[in-house]
């Protein structure tokens, strides 16, 4: 539908650049509007004009804020900083055309002789009471030497890349990045990581 199909439309584009109060007393238009109207031709935006089908989105929009369900919106960056990395991260997932590995996590107590005769520790069958997390990264079609791929482990995460596989993983918990320790078994094709764990209540558990 054409803007200028509709009176009506040419009307309001008219308000939106030139409010009643500031347009020229001689103007004599028959469809200037009425002083009540004119706190409510103010509030025009671009947004009022276009086709039907618009008009419908925007009513479907107001009518779900208005049931108390809010439009679901990205996190908006506060800084420069933040918008470039929002923007590699958003490049990197379209960009990113290699194969995910399989993996799984296992946990690990650190068991000494005290442990295992004396039992004087506070150690119990549940994770709480492990000190390590063994993650295993199967890569079966990867020819790429161990010291030719790139990883990389922060605090919550390990991001693995190869020239066949992309794995980025976040972790359940923080860990000790001076304390992880990596092995690639060539055989078997499979990187083993063993990552100490940081936890908040780990003086209780030990």
């Amino acid at each position: 539908m054409s803007l200028f199909e509709n009176p009506e439309s040419i009307r309001m584009l008219r308000d939106l650049l030139t409010p009643p109060e500031e347009r020229d007393n001689s103007d004599t238009d028959d469809d200037e509007p009425v002083a009540g109207d004119s706190k409510q031709c103010n509030n025009f935006t671009p947004a009022h004009f276009g086709s039907s089908n618009g008009n419908a989105g925007g009513s479907k929009q107001k009518q779900a804020q208005q049931g108390g369900q809010t439009p679901e919106r990205s996190a908006l960056p506060t800084s420069i900083e933040e918008w470039q990395k929002q923007q590699e991260q958003e490049d990197n997932e379209i960009l990113e055309t290699r194969r995910r590995p399989e993996y799984s996590m296992t946990y690990r107590q650190a068991v000494g002789t005290e442990d295992l005769y004396l039992q004087m520790g506070n150690r119990t069958n549940a994770t709480a009471s492990c000190e390590d997390l063994l993650l295993e990264i199967l890569l079966p079609d990867e020819t790429t030497p161990a010291d030719k791929m790139d990883l990389s482990i922060t605090e919550d995460e390990v991001d693995l890349a190869t020239p066949i596989y992309r794995l980025k993983l976040p972790l359940p918990h923080k860990v000790n990045v001076d304390r992880c320790r990596a092995k690639y078994v060539a055989e078997l094709r499979k990187l083993c990581l063993t990552l100490r764990l940081q936890r908040e209540f780990d003086y209780v558990n030990f």
